[in-house]
């Protein structure tokens, strides 16, 4: 699949062996294998240009698209902004066992941008109540207008790149996941001992993360965007860990958490951010997606 290529007729099960051939070449059989067990499919998101048709709804930014007498989330008093519309049937095709529930056929999600409060009661960036997904129907969803003061911003139109993701395995720091696999094979080595006791994800950062990048960058477009700069922002799959996130150990109780989107290129904190929505993997079967949080990498 070429970069950019949005053919309904890609083929997951043919994508995810390829990735599934790289992890055993870097990680071995062993972990090579349990790797390549975690893939997901998700969806890289690019905004929409010649040649390129949207992801149905799919957008950045505008108005929200509710059903009629959906409330405007708010915290505290205080309107969320609209970051984003998933039209999650849009995005692409998807294997069965990966299908979002029914219900989800537009997503809405919502941030707490501007903060009321200051001092003491100055909201943390990862506080819950400042995230929102407000799910909609397509048969009955209609534009509803930011209201005063959250800001606004104009739509921007998304297409889809349909991609195999795994956890982030880019550095030191990578997705926490990694640390639940079966490092048996591996406690025998010197470098093991050396290097990798203490945190055992960091050997898969070591062995693979570079070789992980490139596939993606150079196989998947995943993380370029106009084939020269990068962009973390995706749908579902497993989301690209810049610095790693430990809130995610605490999603993760019972089973691995899920990924709605990312949203990347925000400046909520220093240079920039990276806004992440999880949650826990049985609240996104369930469809409950009053459990999403989002985790704020910041630049």
């Amino acid at each position: 699949m070429a970069y950019g290529d949005t053919d309904i007729g890609w083929d997951y099960g043919a994508e995810a062996a390829k990735v599934r051939q790289l992890c055993i070449a870097h990680l071995g059989e062993h972990l090579g294998t349990q790797m390549a067990a975690l893939a997901r499919p998700g969806f890289g998101l690019r905004p929409v240009k010649d040649g390129t048709a949207p992801a149905g709804h799919t957008r950045w930014g505008g108005p929200a698209l509710l059903d009629p007498g959906t409330p405007w989330p708010e915290c505290e008093g205080a309107p969320l902004s609209l970051f984003a519309v998933l039209d999650v049937e849009a995005l692409g095709p998807w294997p069965v066992d990966e299908r979002p529930p029914a219900g989800a056929g537009l997503l809405n999600v919502f941030y707490l941008e501007a903060d009321p409060h200051s001092g003491e009661r100055h909201l943390p960036l990862e506080d819950p109540r400042r995230c929102r997904i407000v799910p909609a129907r397509h048969t009955q969803a209609v534009e509803v207008a930011a209201p005063a003061p959250a800001p606004a911003s104009d739509p921007v139109a998304l297409y889809a790149v349909p991609v195999v993701t795994l956890p982030s395995p880019f550095s030191v720091d990578y997705d926490p996941v990694l640390d639940t696999l079966d490092y048996t094979g591996e406690t025998g080595t010197e470098d093991w001992a050396t290097y990798y006791a203490s945190m055992p994800g960091w050997l898969i950062a070591d062995r693979f993360g570079e070789a992980w990048r490139t596939y993606c960058e150079q196989e998947q477009g995943l993380y370029a965007y106009d084939d020269v700069h990068f962009s973390p922002d995706q749908a579902f799959g497993w989301p690209h860990l810049e610095g790693g996130t430990h809130d995610l150990k605490a999603l993760s109780a019972d089973e691995p958490y899920r990924h709605l989107v990312t949203i990347g290129h925000h400046d909520l904190c220093g240079d920039g951010s990276y806004l992440h929505f999880v949650l826990p993997a049985k609240a996104l079967r369930e469809g409950d997606w009053s459990q999403t949080v989002a985790l704020v990498e910041c630049f």
